[in-house]
């Protein structure tokens, strides 16, 4: 029977060698890091046989700067398209949009519909730019892109219609959720559309919303991958039926369990369900 196979992003122990931290993640069974080296110290060449001799390889790379600043810059261009070659990857993340703005500026802060027109603009400029280059360039959803509407139609749908067709997704089912989604039913709408998965877990919908602004004592929602209300199940059976090949662990703030301890919880989790390696 076909699997999944195991990836990470995040996870960052602090004050932790991360050549520790990726060693303990390719014993637990994780293949994969959804990112590249680009930002170790060393020598690139050696980072990146070291990570494979572990039995690890980079997933993607991404834009320096936000949409607008390599929307205008062909050399920032440029050295994407370089930095993806050295690694031997063929997606490339893009920059977040003003829909999100609330995570940095108070909740409901989304951003305008000529601000969202503006970041159309520039997405089409970058991934022209990228697709063109052979890449494959990917945008990173969070919950707003399905709560914000104008004129009726999501921000998201917006994205999928009003963007060279090109733009792919890093489809993460969490905020997917977060954002009043099913995962699998969205999963299967956009199954053409995905790049990458990244699988994230929540107890409930609307307190994550509040990321920002919530007490710091509060848990923010988040919890370890297996743990909370996401069906695994179903959104497993629904990538390998897509023909996805990668599940990327993400959370982005600690509940119970340490770092650590999460991560290895969320690949245990996943394995048990029979549809991830």
């Amino acid at each position: 029977m076909k699997q999944l196979k195991a990836a990470w992003t995040g996870f960052r122990l602090p004050d932790t060698d991360p050549w520790v931290m990726f060693e303990k993640y390719a014993r637990m069974g994780y293949q994969a890091m959804d990112g590249d080296l680009s930002r170790l110290p060393g020598d690139p060449v050696e980072n990146l046989k070291r990570f494979k001799d572990l039995g690890l390889q980079p997933l993607c790379t991404g834009i320096d700067g936000t949409n607008l600043e390599v929307a205008k810059d062909p050399k920032k261009i440029a050295e994407v398209v370089k930095r993806a070659e050295f690694y031997g990857v063929d997606k490339v993340n893009i920059g977040w949009n003003s829909v999100i703005d609330s995570f940095g500026s108070h909740y409901g802060n989304n951003g305008t519909y000529d601000s969202m027109m503006v970041d159309i603009e520039n997405m089409n400029a970058i991934v022209k730019a990228l697709a063109d280059e052979g890449l494959k360039p990917m945008y990173h959803n969070h919950y707003q892109e399905f709560t914000v509407s104008y004129n009726g139609v999501s921000v998201m749908d917006y994205y999928l219609t009003q963007v060279d067709p090109r733009l792919m997704l890093k489809l993460d089912v969490g905020w997917a959720y977060v954002g009043g989604v099913d995962p699998v039913e969205y999963m299967e709408k956009a199954k053409d559309r995905i790049a990458l998965l990244h699988i994230k877990d929540f107890t409930e919908m609307i307190q994550p919303r509040y990321l920002v602004n919530a007490d710091k004592e509060t848990d923010f929602g988040f919890t370890a991958v297996g743990t909370g209300v996401l069906d695994l199940k179903g959104i497993f059976k629904k990538a390998l039926e897509i023909g996805q090949e990668w599940a990327i662990v993400e959370q982005d703030r600690e509940r119970v369990l340490k770092w650590e301890d999460a991560i290895a919880c969320a690949y245990f989790n996943m394995k048990e369900t029979g549809l991830v390696e």
